[in-house]
């Protein structure tokens, strides 16, 4: 028996947000290798075909000129290794579940140059790069969203490889140009994309965007659910958090507040395996302890890379975490009984050098009574349940805390400042009011954001799955590529990175 999800299913959510006409032609743009996308695709598409939808596919996660940061399998390698790509597993197993072959496309532009001429400047940082278009559509943002590597920092004075740069450049334009090839050649009414922000699913959106076309984006879904799929923007945060609470106001009574707390408590007691990444190296009960007669104010920092090309004006948000940061420890030294905690987020353990480096230094200017860096053992959940306050700039933290029956107040942007859990503030004097006025927010709100982060989306209505990663369409498992083949592809994938981030091609 499957999970009550969000949306009874897919047919019902679509038709109530597109028009009949609006869903007779979706094509579907892929680059993606992940399992759990591809589910998301297939079940997608085949449920637009029981609907009567003209379906297209294009699996073209190895035809651009750049390799996707979601693209795994050469087709190359799998070829002659007798092998085949999680995209091809998809294709077979939409075949077997009685898609026409016709339904899958081919890049129709055969021999392809850019319609306008790229040019991508001379100072290659990210200011400059986020400025650059093509055809009038925002290229910079989405390459700034696929980092050439992981070390790659969101300091503005790095400049990044050329012909990396480059070739980002030219892939944006290759999608962008053969999808409005596809939707001219197709008389396309809608078109689905994986996230809808990274380098070629941006361009794909834009494209679609142009001609006037709905752009439906899926992503993974709630823990108990198989995926998301949305006409919104992924980013749009105000009408996710609207999602949460229409969510929350149907949904049964009886369950909600229990369903909607299991998610804070598995997190909270080390034993969701989708968190078990940020908690390793915590101590689940270890905590700082209570000074007595002191206000404990925790600051649990945010992922500042995440949130970096997301079209928000900064300025409403303190200038950035760095200055936010000061600017909270300035006010709780105003305050002789206030004790200021920072605690660096775990995932800082993997981020690029240069960001560290940044976020200690910011840390150690502001000067809070203790720092715990990103390799403490303190349990995250036991700091959050001594604390007297809880700020962040945005982190989930800051919900988790609130479950926690702490007062929350939030300096940046974030998913839950309209649940009313938490009091969002973007003035020095808003915070000083909200430090000396703090109490817990709404508990609704809190319950609502835990709901949703189970059951946001759909189950599958045609895709089976066994596990995280394990899927199966038309009785073809799409997650299994031989390992000869994904170790060719890992060693092609790394050579490419090589080349086109060498040190000399830096400017």
């Amino acid at each position: 028996m499957s999970q009550q999800a969000e949306h009874k299913s897919m047919r019902d959510y679509l038709e109530s947000r597109l028009s009949a006409s609006q869903l007779s032609t979706v094509i579907f743009p892929s680059f993606t290798q992940w399992p759990f996308a591809l589910a998301a695709l297939a079940d997608t598409a085949l449920s637009l075909r029981s609907m009567g939808s003209d379906v297209q596919v294009g699996f073209w996660a190895n035809r651009t000129p750049l390799h996707d940061m979601a693209w795994t399998t050469d087709d190359r390698f799998a070829r002659l290794l007798l092998g085949s790509t999680p995209d091809e597993l998809t294709r077979r197993g939409l075949l077997a579940e009685g898609l026409d072959s016709r339904a899958f496309v081919a890049p129709p532009i055969r021999h392809w140059r850019p319609t306008t001429r790229i040019d991508i400047g001379q100072t290659l940082n990210r200011s400059h790069i986020r400025e650059l278009t093509y055809r009038g559509t925002p290229m910079g943002r989405a390459i700034l969203q696929v980092h050439p590597d992981r070390n790659t920092p969101i300091t503005d004075d790095h400049l990044w490889p050329r012909k990396w740069v480059n070739a980002a450049a030219r892939s944006y334009a290759f999608v962008y140009d053969q999808v409005t090839e596809l939707i001219r050649q197709s008389e396309a009414t809608a078109v689905v994309v994986f996230n809808g922000r990274f380098l070629h699913d941006r361009a794909a959106a834009e494209a679609a965007r142009t001609q006037g076309l709905p752009v439906l984006s899926f992503d993974i879904g709630g823990s108990d659910t198989g995926f998301d799929l949305t006409v919104e923007s992924t980013h749009d945060w105000p009408e996710y958090q609207r999602r949460m609470l229409r969510l929350y106001d149907r949904w049964d009574p009886d369950s909600r507040e229990t369903l909607g707390a299991s998610w804070f408590e598995e997190r909270a007691n080390h034993s969701d395996p989708l968190n078990s990444h940020f908690i390793d190296a915590q101590e689940k009960g270890t905590g700082l302890g209570r000074v007595e007669g002191q206000r404990l104010v925790v600051y649990f920092s945010s992922s500042g890379d995440e949130v970096a090309e997301l079209e928000y004006d900064w300025s409403e948000y303190f200038g950035g975490q760095a200055n936010a940061l000061k600017l909270l420890a300035e006010a709780c030294r105003r305050r002789p009984d206030y004790s200021l905690v920072v605690r660096s987020h775990p995932h800082k353990r993997r981020k690029p050098t240069r960001d560290v480096e940044d976020w200690l230094e910011a840390v150690s200017d502001a000067k809070p009574d203790v720092h715990l860096d990103p390799h403490s053992t303190v349990d995250s959940y036991q700091l959050m349940r001594e604390a007297d306050v809880v700020v962040t700039y945005g982190s989930t933290t800051g919900v988790e805390a609130a479950f926690a029956g702490k007062p929350v107040i939030v300096m940046g942007p974030s998913v839950y400042d309209l649940l009313g859990c938490a009091v969002d503030v973007h003035t020095v004097e808003e915070l000083q009011d909200a430090l000396d006025r703090a109490s817990a927010g709404e508990w609704d709100g809190v319950l609502a954001y835990g709901l949703m982060m189970r059951r946001r989306g759909f189950v599958h209505e045609h895709v089976n799955s066994s596990g995280r990663d394990e899927f199966e369409v038309g009785g073809v498992r799409i997650d299994q590529v031989a390992p000869r083949v994904r170790h060719a592809s890992h060693l092609a994938g790394r050579f490419e990175a090589w080349r086109l981030n060498r040190r000399r091609d830096a400017r």
